[in-house]
């Protein structure tokens, strides 16, 4: 929000009523800090002198005593200097800050004088304090001592320290934006990290007119976030950048604990899981106390009582964190089957709502007793998951607690998804108190391996509407951005728009996104402007349809090339070159797409949102009978996998997406069970695929392809096999095997990840969206019975060849 407005005359000569900093390349002024700067003041000083020798070739002092050979004084930070001004940072919170240019009073010096001032302080650790991640054992013993419980230690903050730039992410820096903004109004920009991104004019002469402008952020809390690029050891362009572009924590907010899953600090370690079995959620008579996912029972009253001591004790030691987080862990998909827990779930809403009253009871619960003893503090939540949809059962949220809203902003171009999440968000909003509300977004959709991996994901005009339509709403937001190599930013020729158009509307949500793309594009390109105009806007259009349109991907591509061609060999086509780059993948996708897949089998099945299935691999639940129609009615029989004859053993195979996974059911037949072939028992032995199993391959909208193969014992072989055979990829499926007299059947549930939604670890799941018509899969069931004198092989969709795994030959699938 601009007060005033900073009229600046960078490279007109000088006029009557300008301060000249630089005459002809001469410097005219100096740089005056305080005795004792905080940290990012010293940053923010040699970023001016910097930036200003670079425009002008001037290179100005820095220094604590204002010269008097010189004809202007920039004083950055507070200081001796400003106080004698009587300019403060006196309301500049969240990294607002006050830039006034001007003449002294006469008794002074007659120099000119420019203040670059916002509210600035060094981050102190907290105690015990972590040297890094090798020193955590140590941390936590102390910590023990000091509880005496067994917590886990919440300020691991020692991440959030940046060597290559000397300075906290958690440091106040309002001086340091000052001066960005100061060096923006002359023209410099920074539109990607590195001497590649940056534009920065020629000046011989800078001189400003005395005016006054204070700017405040329309966002409080603009949280980049912890991946890309990481601030303990991303490299300093990168960190550089990151700065540049205003990112804020959201420590006067949300603390210095961290937002996400973060219930974990209360029952995560092994002595809490082995002496408070009770506070973890029963899944088929057993806690679930094993592995990174384990998940609570929120009706414990025992995890209810810890969990409000830990944040008293919080709150009472370290008394300056605003806030706490109790959000549970990720993968909290299942509900609770303890007597306590029966009947708080809601599977009727399907998967984003399954279990928001009983998560979101919880979270109620925790801050209605914190309220008594610390109405100040707060306690947070992120709606995420089963959990992602506003509780029905609580009309207003205790005073205390925050919302955090998972989005999907990219997805926006969907007029359904949209509504849906402003209903939500408008649910939310009216629940809680004013002002106790964020959002979370995800722009991880280009990293490696991921769905959405190579395709050019633009969506400028989508975050200037959301954010302008959030100002007011919400005190900001936190983002996950794709890291790249050595903590940098991943495919930064790509990735850096979104996120600088991000940052900008962050500060003004009101402005005018046209006029901000124009600049960018003519800036950044040059010659090449119209080009990439056209090439930006086409993308930002098609991209939904890219992954199923080859004609689309041409159209990109053409564009692209047209843009390198008119930027020629220049630093435009260099940056071109990175967005080339970026989307090299396009190539390999038209190659799937002219796939001729005119033979392949077509199946569609139901989405079973309001669907319980026990994984015990009897296969008798609903979802697989349907009634009086049983379970042939709409089970699919596999063939002979190079003829397409009839099998010797009849094989037939189900598919049902239940909330956000899909489920397989498969019955195989077979003369004697005594034939079967175990060929091991141990998972992703490769020795599985010598012997009997079944085997299930995935093609997703854009991950070609996964293979799932399980054996009569219930063991798994699962690799990812885009690019070769990736065992250290873990499908995650919960499987059950069940034999009866003539028979063996397979029953699996697999979770599967969106990358538009975000929160999704491509190491862990299968990555793609719901099936549908427009975004079909496309999969094959198959199953191998080996025997001494031979193998046979069948197939939903047979491949003309005595191998399962030609993806051209697989079949389509689309959910109802």
């Amino acid at each position: 929000m601009l007060l005033l407005v900073m009229c600046f005359a960078g490279c007109q000569p000088a006029t009557p009523g300008k301060l000249v900093i630089v005459k002809d390349g001469i410097p005219r002024a100096d740089i005056v800090i305080a005795n004792t700067p905080p940290r990012t003041v010293k940053l923010a000083a040699l970023e001016l002198q910097t930036y200003i020798e670079k425009m002008s070739g001037a290179r100005l002092p820095i220094t604590t005593r204002a010269q008097t050979n010189v004809a202007f004084h920039i004083y950055v930070g507070k200081s001796s200097y400003t106080d004698r001004l009587k300019i403060t940072d006196e309301g500049l919170k969240c990294g607002a800050f006050r830039m006034v240019a001007g003449n002294p009073p006469q008794a002074d010096s007659q120099a000119g004088w420019l203040v670059l001032l916002g509210h600035d302080g060094n981050f102190v650790q907290y105690e015990p304090t972590a040297r890094g991640h090798l020193d955590k054992p140590r941390v936590l013993k102390e910590w023990d001592a000091i509880t005496g419980k067994k917590w886990n230690y919440p300020f691991f903050t020692y991440r959030r320290y940046s060597p290559a730039v000397g300075v906290w992410d958690y440091d106040e820096r309002g001086s340091l934006y000052a001066v960005y903004e100061f060096l923006e109004n002359l023209g410099v920009r920074w539109y990607m990290p590195g001497d590649l991104g940056e534009i920065v004019p020629k000046r011989k002469t800078i001189a400003i007119s005395p005016e006054d402008k204070i700017v405040k952020p329309d966002f409080q809390c603009r949280n980049l976030g912890g991946y890309s690029p990481h601030f303990d050891c991303g490299p300093r362009d990168s960190i550089l950048w990151r700065l540049r572009m205003r990112f804020s924590m959201g420590h006067e907010f949300q603390g210095h604990g961290g937002v996400a899953h973060r219930l974990n600090l209360v029952h995560g370690r092994k002595e809490v899981q082995e002496s408070h079995p009770e506070y973890f959620a029963l899944y088929n008579g057993k806690r679930h106390t094993k592995g990174k996912y384990y998940s609570p029972c929120l009706s414990a009253p025992g995890l209810l009582d810890s969990t409000v001591k830990f944040a008293r004790f919080i709150f009472d030691r370290y008394t300056n964190e605003p806030a706490i987080s109790v959000m549970p862990n990720d993968g909290y998909v299942k509900h609770c089957q303890c007597d306590l827990c029966k009947g708080k779930d809601t599977p009727e809403r399907g998967h984003d709502g399954k279990m928001s009253d009983y998560v979101w009871d919880f979270v109620n619960r925790v801050a209605i007793e914190l309220y008594k003893t610390h109405p100040d503090k707060k306690v947070i939540n992120i709606a995420y998951g089963s959990h992602r949809m506003p509780p029905e059962k609580i009309t207003k949220f205790s005073p205390n607690v925050v919302v955090g809203i998972v989005q999907g902003r990219l997805n926006f171009h969907d007029p359904k998804y949209r509504a849906r999440m402003v209903a939500a968000r408008e649910a939310f909003r009216d629940k809680a108190t004013p002002g106790n509300m964020f959002t979370t977004d995800h722009y991880l959709y280009s990293r490696p391996g991921r769905a959405l991996e190579g395709i050019p994901v633009y969506f400028p005009h989508i975050i200037a509407e959301d954010l302008h339509s959030l100002k007011g709403q919400t005190y900001g937001e936190f983002i996950e951005l794709s890291q790249g190599p050595g903590s940098a930013m991943h495919a930064p020729g790509f990735n850096h728009l979104n996120v600088y158009v991000t940052s900008r509307y962050y500060w003004d949500a009101e402005q005018d996104i046209n006029k901000l793309l124009d600049e960018y594009y003519k800036k950044f390109y040059g010659p090449a402007a119209k080009e990439m105009k056209a090439f930006i806007e086409y993308s930002e259009i098609n991209w939904p349809l890219i992954r199923t349109k080859i004609e689309i991907i041409d159209k990109t591509l053409a564009l692209l090339d047209a843009a390198r061609k008119a930027a020629d060999d220049t630093v435009y086509g260099k940056r071109i070159d990175l967005v080339r780059d970026y989307v090299r993948p396009l190539k390999e996708l038209r190659s799937r797409l002219a796939m001729d897949r005119k033979d392949v089998p077509k199946k569609s099945t139901w989405d079973r949102n309001e669907s319980e299935i026990k994984i015990d691999g009897q296969l008798n639940d609903p979802c697989w009978t349907n009634g009086s129609y049983g379970w042939r009615t709409y089970a699919s029989s596999l063939a002979e996998v190079e003829t397409g004859r009839r099998a010797f053993s009849g094989t037939s195979f189900r598919v049902v997406w239940i909330g956000k996974t899909i489920c397989f059911g498969i019955h195989s037949e077979t003369l004697n069970m005594k034939d079967l072939n175990i060929t091991t028992t141990n998972n992703d032995d490769t020795a599985l695929l010598k012997g009997d199993f079944v085997d299930v391959l995935l093609e997703t909208q854009g991950h070609s392809y996964y293979q799932i193969a399980v054996n009569p014992a219930g063991t798994i072989f699962d690799a990812d096999m885009k690019g070769g055979t990736n065992t250290a990829w873990s499908s995650s499926a919960e499987v059950a095997v069940y034999k009866g007299d003539k028979f063996w059947n397979v029953e699996m549930r697999i979770p599967v990840g969106d990358a538009i939604e975000g929160g999704v670890d491509p190491m862990k799941c299968v990555e793609g969206r719901c099936p549908s018509a427009l975004y079909p899969w496309f999969i094959n069931v198959c199953r191998q019975q080996a025997r001494s004198s031979e193998t046979r092989r069948s197939a939903w969709s047979p491949t003309g060849r005595n191998t399962f795994y030609v993806p051209v030959k697989f079949g389509e699938l689309l959910v109802r």
